[in-house]
């Protein structure tokens, strides 16, 4: 029975971690059985790290991206805790409010913490694709810790003042200081007036 459950959580990995490189899947699996072992041993903190340890397989793998980027109601207060805004039409002057997780970042060791150092740059380019505002370097996000935290959010406040009504698109490109990957998310938007 635990054999079939191991293939079983092994297979469920498998379908869902499609973007894992074929190197990590064996880690994944090896992960998998050590969780589904130490459960059946009543050891739960084990059988967390070793899912745990297949998620830094995953995460490794995955290119810098997000798993979420959206306009929300207010600011977020933390990872997960936000209210999504019902629409992306703004009036002339209303802030811009975007919550957003990235992925696949990479954590650096420094004396027994590790590190993440991540920069965001944003576009804004108008319905015919022109960037109409760009600002590198708009926030810098430096975390520090005891574990490789996988539950990590972004928040940007933007002003729409002197906006001419119209169609656009907001790019944030996140830049990791510590792996060079890059990514980005777009998210359309209207002005009305």
């Amino acid at each position: 029975m635990a054999k079939r459950s191991t293939l079983l959580i092994a297979s469920l990995l498998a379908l869902a971690l499609p973007f894992a490189v074929p190197a990590a899947a064996g880690e994944l699996v090896t992960q998998a059985e050590k969780a589904e072992k130490a459960l059946a041993a009543g050891k739960a903190p084990e059988a967390v790290d070793a899912l745990e340890a297949a998620l830094d397989a995953v995460w490794k793998a995955t290119p810098l991206t997000f798993r979420k980027a959206l306009f929300v109601a207010e600011p977020p207060t933390g990872f997960g805790a936000y209210v999504p805004r019902g629409t992306s039409v703004f009036g002339p002057g209303e802030a811009l409010r975007v919550y957003a997780e990235p992925i696949g970042f990479a954590w650096k060791a420094e004396g027994g913490i590790w590190a993440c150092d991540l920069i965001i740059d944003m576009a804004l380019r108008d319905h015919t694709g022109a960037v109409v505002f760009e600002k590198r370097d708009m926030g810098r996000m430096n975390l520090k810790s005891h574990a490789r935290n996988h539950e990590f959010m972004m928040k940007l406040d933007l002003n729409l003042r002197g906006l001419p009504v119209g169609s656009y698109t907001l790019d944030g490109i996140m830049r990791d200081e510590v792996s060079q990957k890059w990514g980005k998310f777009s998210l359309p938007f209207e002005v009305k007036g």
